[in-house]
C-alpha cells in the first residue's frame, strides 16, 4: 500500500512546530498501515496474457462469449505469449494472447479493448500457491471473472467494493478476467476469515424531530471460512443509544449484507455522526467498523430505509419534502436517477416546490438494471410506500428523470400508462437494445429459434413499438441539444413519433447544453408548470381503451381491462375498446 503525503513547508519560523506535527502524522501514518497490515496480507497482479475480440456482452440482445464457450467445453488451451486461441476477430485476424504489465498504480490499461477488433477481451492470470488456501478476490473494472474455471461477479463500473471468498487449489490458480479498459486484480489474505465491510452500506439519514428509535442500516459480512456462521450479533452504538441485533445464517465462501438496526434517539441536531457496528460470537467481538450516519433537518432532502417484499433486502429512497406551507392533498413526483447516481444525490438536484413531494428510488444499484426488471419492481414499490406515507392527490402522480433514467421514464410511462397524469423524460433514450447496441442496429429477427425468443424478451422494452400507450397521459420531452452522452436525436426521433397521434405532447431542446447542465438539467420549471396542468381522468370517464403489452407477467392492465393470457407469449399484443355506456 503506497501512501503519499503532500505537505507545504514554511521553513524557518514554523520548522519545530511543523516538524512535530509531522512526527506526529507519521506515528499515525506507521499505526495506520500496521493496523492494515494485520488486517490482511495483499497480492497485486502485475503480468498477465491479454487477448481481444473474443466477446460482445454490453446491451446487445444477443450474447456471444468464444472463450467462456471453450472453457465449458474443455477445448481452452492454457494462454502462452503469442498463442492462438485458435479463433479470428471480426476483421478476419488471428486472436492471439499477448503480455500485459500493470502500471505503477496497478492498473492494467487493456488498449486492445478499444482496437482490438471489435467485442471485449480477457486477460489471464496465475497464481502459485504453496497450499490450499481461502482468500478474497478483489477485481475493478472488471464485467466478470472465471476463476479455476468458475464463474463469479464483476464490478464492471470500478467501485471497489466487490470482495470475493474464494478457495485456492495448491499449485497453479488460473483466472480469465472479462476484461474493460483499465482493471486493478488483487488477493486479499485476511487474518479474520469473518469480517465486516461498510464500503457499500445502506445508510438512513435521522430526521430532526421524528421518531428516530427503530431505523435501520445495512452493512456487508465476509465469511471467508469453510464453516457456516449463525447466531452472530451486530451491536450499533450511537448518540448515546445501543442495540443488538440477530445476524442472519452466512453460508461458508460468501459475503450477505444484512440489516442493522439503530437508535438514533440520541442524535437531535443536524450533523454527521459517528456509529459504532460491533460483529460479535456470543460476547466475543468478531470485527468492529465505523459508519457515519447523517442527520438534518425536516426542511432538507433526506434518505429513508426499508425491507422490501421483493427479496427481503434493505433498501432505500430519498425525499425532497414538500415546502411546510403547502395545502393538502398535494402531488407526489417520482424522479428516477441516471447511471452512477444515488437516490440522494437525485433528490439533491431539486428544489422544494410547495404542491407536492419529490421522492427518488434507488433502481437497487447507483447504476441498477436501466429501470426495467429489478429497477422496475423497485420504482412501482417506492412509488407504493410513497402514496401510504405522503398521502398525494391520487391524480397527481408524476414521473420523470434524466439519463438513464430518462429511459425509464419512457419505459415506465409505456408500460404503466394509467398510473401518471404526465410524464418528462430528460436526456434518456427510448430503448435499451438500441442505446446499447454497438452498431446501432437492432436484430429484427434470430438465425435461430432461440435466438429468436431471445430477441422477443426484450419487447416489452421497446418503447417505440409501445408509443400509442403514451396517448393519455401529457409528455414533456426535455434535451440538450449538445448532449454527447446520449444523443439529442433520441429525443428527436421520440418527438417525430408522437407527433402523428399525440395531442398534448412538449417539447424543449436546451441551446448548447451537454448531458448535465447543472440542476436544471432535471429540476427545470417549465416541467413542473406542464405538471401542474395535468391530472388523471377517473376510470369511469374513459371510454376509449388503445393498451399494447409484449408481456402479461410485466404489464396485463389498463385502466378498467386486462390481458389474461397471450395467444403469441412475448409477442405484441393490442386491444382497442370503445365503451358505449347510453347503450350499455
Amino acid at each position: 500500500m503506497q501512501v503519499y503525503v503532500p505537505v507545504l513547508l514554511r521553513y524557518k519560523k514554523f520548522k519545530s512546530t511543523v516538524m512535530n506535527k509531522l512526527r506526529s502524522a507519521i506515528v499515525l501514518i506507521s499505526l495506520f498501515l500496521s493496523l492494515h497490515s494485520f488486517a490482511q496480507d495483499e497480492y497485486y497482479f502485475t503480468k498477465g496474457l491479454s487477448a481481444n475480440g473474443i466477446h460482445r456482452y454490453g446491451r446487445e440482445a444477443l450474447y456471444s462469449d468464444r472463450l467462456a464457450y471453450q472453457l465449458y467445453t474443455n477445448t481452452l488451451k492454457q494462454p502462452v505469449d503469442g498463442g492462438s486461441l485458435g479463433i479470428t476477430n471480426n476483421r478476419g485476424q488471428e486472436i492471439k494472447w499477448q503480455a500485459i504489465k500493470a502500471d505503477s498504480a496497478n492498473r492494467f490499461i487493456n488498449r486492445g479493448f478499444f482496437f482490438g477488433g471489435g467485442g471485449g477481451g480477457y486477460i489471464y492470470f496465475t497464481y502459485d500457491a504453496d497450499k490450499e488456501k481461502t482468500a478474497i478476490l478483489n477485481i475493478s473494472g472488471n464485467s466478470a471473472v472465471f476463476l479455476n474455471g468458475e464463474l463469479h461477479a464483476g464490478d464492471p463500473y470500478s467501485s471497489g467494493w466487490l470482495y470475493i471468498p474464494v478457495k485456492l487449489k495448491k499449485g497453479l490458480n488460473e483466472l480469465y478476467v472479462r476484461s474493460g479498459g483499465a482493471m486493478i486484480v488483487k488477493l486479499l489474505f485476511p487474518k479474520k476469515p469473518v469480517q465486516l465491510n461498510t464500503g457499500d452500506p445502506t445508510l438512513p439519514f435521522i430526521v430532526t424531530g421524528e421518531a428516530n428509535n427503530s431505523l435501520k442500516a445495512a452493512v456487508v459480512v465476509i465469511n471467508a471460512s469453510t464453516e457456516l456462521i449463525k447466531n452472530y450479533r451486530l451491536k450499533s452504538f450511537i448518540g448515546g443509544k445501543e442495540v443488538i441485533t440477530t445476524v442472519p445464517a452466512i453460508p461458508p465462501m460468501s459475503t450477505r449484507k444484512v440489516i442493522v438496526e439503530l437508535n438514533g434517539e440520541g442524535i437531535t441536531a443536524k450533523g454527521e455522526y459517528a456509529c459504532t457496528v460491533s460483529l460479535m460470537n456470543k460476547e466475543k467481538l468478531i470485527d468492529e467498523k465505523q459508519i457515519t450516519i447523517e442527520a438534518v433537518n425536516p426542511n432538507e432532502q433526506y434518505s429513508k430505509t426499508f425491507i422490501s417484499n421483493i427479496d427481503g433486502s434493505l433498501q432505500y429512497y430519498a425525499v425532497t419534502p414538500q415546502t411546510p406551507s403547502a395545502t393538502k392533498p398535494s402531488a407526489l413526483f417520482l424522479s428516477v436517477h441516471g447511471a452512477g447516481v444515488e437516490a440522494i444525490g437525485q433528490a439533491r438536484a431539486y428544489k422544494q416546490k410547495d404542491w407536492g413531494t419529490l421522492v427518488a428510488a434507488t433502481n437497487r444499484r447507483p447504476r441498477g438494471f436501466n429501470w426495467e426488471d429489478w429497477g422496475r419492481l423497485d420504482a412501482l414499490e417506492v412509488l407504493a410506500i410513497a402514496k401510504e406515507k405522503f398521502k398525494p392527490d391520487p391524480a397527481r402522480i408524476y414521473l420523470t428523470g434524466h439519463s438513464m433514467g430518462g429511459h425509464g421514464t419512457w419505459f415506465l410511462g409505456a408500460t404503466y400508462p394509467d398510473m401518471w397524469a404526465a410524464i418528462a423524460p430528460c436526456a434518456g433514450y427510448p430503448t435499451l437494445k438500441g442505446y446499447g447496441s454497438a452498431d446501432g442496429l437492432i436484430p429484427e429477427t434470430g438465425a435461430t429459434p432461440m435466438e429468436q425468443l431471445l430477441l422477443r424478451t426484450s419487447n416489452q422494452s421497446d418503447v417505440p413499438k409501445l408509443a400509442t400507450n403514451y396517448k393519455q397521459a401529457g409528455v414533456y420531452i426535455f434535451h440538450g441539444d449538445s448532449d454527447r452522452t446520449v444523443s439529442v436525436n433520441y429525443a428527436r426521433q421520440m418527438k417525430k413519433l408522437l407527433a402523428d397521434f399525440h395531442k398534448d405532447m412538449s417539447y424543449y431542446e436546451y441551446p448548447g447544453g451537454e448531458h448535465w447542465f447543472g440542476n436544471h438539467s432535471v429540476d427545470w420549471n417549465p416541467i413542473f408548470d406542464y405538471f401542474k396542468w395535468h391530472t388523471i381522468a377517473p376510470d369511469s370517464a374513459m371510454n376509449n381503451i388503445d393498451f399494447i403489452t409484449a408481456s402479461p407477467g410485466i404489464s396485463a392492465k389498463y385502466r378498467w381491462i386486462s390481458i389474461e393470457q397471450q395467444i403469441q407469449p412475448l409477442q405484441y399484443s393490442r386491444i382497442q375498446l370503445t365503451r358505449n355506456k347510453k347503450k350499455n
